[in-house]
């Protein structure tokens, strides 16, 4: 019995889910462009494929990914390769064909490529650019440190985009003096920094033995601005709709303001020597 006849679709290109697995991924995507091959999609890695997914494995090279970089930086500059990491760390599907195929279009025809919004890939790769640099953003001023037992400073977030990578410059400038990390849990990834030491970003990151221990200080910081964000509100004027659309719902649960303020504890009893029988 003969075998099925072969696909005219390329095989799809995996890569490890690493903005520098994507670029080798990219690189070898050129390639097949400069034999006259159509550009096969690109996609990130799965732990367990289907029977019949036929893929193609980028092996990763940082060497090889920075050599990519640095071309395409030359040829695009800095605001197009801003865009393209934007791009990347979005939650679009089918983000990375369509840049890779931007990439493609614009090593040829240089950074006007990103212009031409009739085209789907490069409407999609600006699409998801713009979500994604809006949410770094937003996150930026939504980061709560807390300061911890041993003196160093934390922050978890879980943003629907991989915004760790497009704010850590931000933060690291502004905190050089702190020891700081932002933990992105819904990933297991975090922002790193250290006083006098380049920022990184960790893979696998976890806390053991669950949230860490905070200092008194901080405890007593919290409630005082809790007390102060009380006071200040005025009932008649709430508008929780209104402050959902400026700060979304999903980001409350980190901020220490919209936390309930601790129980006072409850008086002791009252001494009843000398009360009368």
């Amino acid at each position: 019995m003969s075998g099925s006849p072969p696909s005219d679709d390329p095989a799809a290109i995996a890569y490890d889910g690493s903005f520098l697995g994507f670029l080798c991924a990219v690189a070898d995507a050129l390639n097949l462009a400069r034999a006259g091959l159509p550009p096969p999609p690109i996609q990130a890695r799965v732990a367990e494929s289907g029977l019949f997914d036929e893929t193609v494995e980028a092996r990763r090279d940082d060497a090889r990914a920075a050599s990519l970089w640095g071309r395409l930086s030359r040829r695009l500059g800095d605001e197009r390769m801003r865009t393209c990491l934007e791009a990347f760390c979005s939650d679009f599907e089918g983000r990375e064909t369509a840049l890779a195929a931007v990439l493609a279009r614009a090593l040829a025809a240089g950074p006007a490529a990103f212009d031409d919004l009739n085209d789907p890939a490069t409407l999609l790769v600006a699409r998801a650019a713009r979500r994604a640099g809006g949410q770094a953003h937003l996150v930026s001023g939504l980061v709560r440190f807390a300061e911890l037992a041993d003196g160093s400073w934390y922050a978890p977030i879980e943003p629907d985009c991989d915004v760790l990578p497009l704010v850590a410059e931000h933060f690291a400038a502004r905190y050089a003096d702190m020891a700081f990390v932002i933990h992105d849990r819904r990933r297991r990834t975090a922002l790193v920094h250290r006083p006098g030491a380049p920022w990184a970003l960790v893979e696998g990151f976890e806390l053991a033995g669950g949230d860490p221990a905070l200092a008194p200080r901080e405890l007593e910081l919290r409630e005082g601005w809790r007390g102060y964000f009380t006071s200040v509100s005025i009932a008649q004027r709430e508008n929780r709709r209104l402050q959902a659309s400026h700060m979304p719902k999903k980001y409350w649960r980190f901020l220490p303001e919209m936390a309930p303020a601790r129980a006072a504890p409850p008086a002791p009893p009252a001494d009843s020597a000398g009360d009368p029988c």
